[in-house]
């Protein structure tokens, strides 16, 4: 009896267990990038668990995702990491008979996401933006506010009261603008442009992070912030007296997509959430909440309020877009920039004692993208 006792608690375990696997899907996303209501209405009309892991860099995402002991079914990276995330070969190209609401997306968006990650049919577009700069106008100099620009981050009224991300790209891509040049320009000539303006502005900046200024700002531990635009204007939704503007230099956009991982443990339910993203009252309804552009477009022309439509911090002009740059894959080119931001962070170039960003994930992220492939190479040969 004991035995038989064992045996039955066995076989409850193992298919207890088996059905938690069948239902359960694990998704490794961008902090408060996805309307928790629709998460849980999926739950409840798949009968299923959706466990959300969140990132607050692509490079940390690139990290975890190449050494996780653990595989994540879905992940939504940037554009370019999109490319390093195919080039390593982590990446499940999509079955499209199994996503029907692809029809919904709009062609021109398609048409960029093509030149960003170079990889059709492996990235799903689930929001695309813009940067610029979130701020408490109580504290702002009137010409500041009339005309915000990157250059604000070398007053020194904002000494210690101004933040940037801690996104290397967008950082020297920033004072790239500034200098006249385009964020995907890694020239010598460029960056030592580039390096000039950021000891001006590192001497103002109290902390390189991209998360920190949701809460700082608000509490007026810091007054400007670099941001991205829908982030920036879930902050504002409740600290109405904020404020958020796109820097009259240009700034970069970019596209995040969501991808399916090759050990991915559960492919089937992770096309059903997908293809359930993409139904056009769902998308509406997730880019109402997260303040993100949806690159849905039945969603858009039937879906989404006329408020938003019209708010040109969400929906940018085409005007402002053309003096924006998309962040293109730089394979390992982009060791200048990432060495360029390091060195500003750790205050290489400046004698100031401040908050520094941990780099070992950015240097473990661009040695697994860059060099193992090499090494690889040259051995093969």
């Amino acid at each position: 009896m004991r035995k038989y006792l064992i045996s039955m608690a066995l076989c409850l375990f193992f298919v207890s267990s088996l059905f938690s696997y069948e239902n359960t899907l694990y998704v490794f996303n961008w902090t408060e990038y996805i309307d928790p209501d629709i998460v849980k209405e999926f739950e409840e009309k798949y009968d299923c668990e959706v466990i959300e892991d969140n990132f607050d860099s692509n490079e940390s995402m690139l990290t975890k995702v190449i050494n996780a002991g653990k595989s994540y079914d879905l992940v939504c990276p940037s554009g370019d990491h999109v490319t390093i995330l195919r080039e390593k070969d982590q990446l499940e190209k999509f079955d499209m008979t199994l996503l029907p609401n692809w029809k919904h997306l709009d062609e021109n968006i398609l048409t960029k996401l093509s030149k960003f990650d170079m990889a059709d049919g492996y990235a799903m577009p689930y929001f695309w933006g813009v940067t610029g700069i979130l701020y408490n106008p109580e504290f702002m100099d009137e010409a500041d506010k009339e005309n915000i620009g990157w250059s604000i981050y070398k007053n020194e009224k904002y000494k210690d009261k101004a933040m940037m991300l801690n996104d290397a790209r967008e950082v020297v891509g920033a004072a790239l603008i500034v200098s006249g040049y385009s964020v995907n320009d890694f020239s010598p000539e460029a960056l030592e442009k580039a390096k000039d303006v950021l000891v001006k502005w590192d001497d103002n900046i109290s902390q390189y992070d991209s998360d920190a200024y949701k809460n700082d700002v608000p509490q007026n531990e810091v007054w400007i912030a670099q941001a991205y635009n829908g982030d920036a204007l879930q902050v504002i939704r409740d600290y109405p007296n904020l404020k958020f503007s796109l820097p009259k230099e240009g700034g970069t956009y970019w596209i995040d997509s969501f991808v399916m991982l090759k050990n991915a443990e559960n492919k089937d339910m992770a096309y059903k959430f997908l293809n359930y993203l993409m139904e056009p009252e769902i998308a509406a309804r997730n880019a109402e909440w997260v303040e993100y552009p949806t690159p849905n477009k039945s969603a858009f022309d039937n879906f989404v309020s006329e408020e938003s439509k019209n708010n040109e911090n969400i929906y940018v002009s085409q005007s402002y877009l053309d003096k924006c740059y998309p962040i293109n894959f730089l394979g390992e080119d982009v060791i200048g920039i990432s060495n360029l931001f390091e060195r500003i962070c750790l205050n290489v170039e400046s004698s100031k004692d401040k908050k520094s960003t941990n780099m070992l994930p950015i240097w473990i992220a661009i040695f697994v993208a860059v060099f193992i492939p090499i090494i690889a190479k040259k051995k093969r040969k």
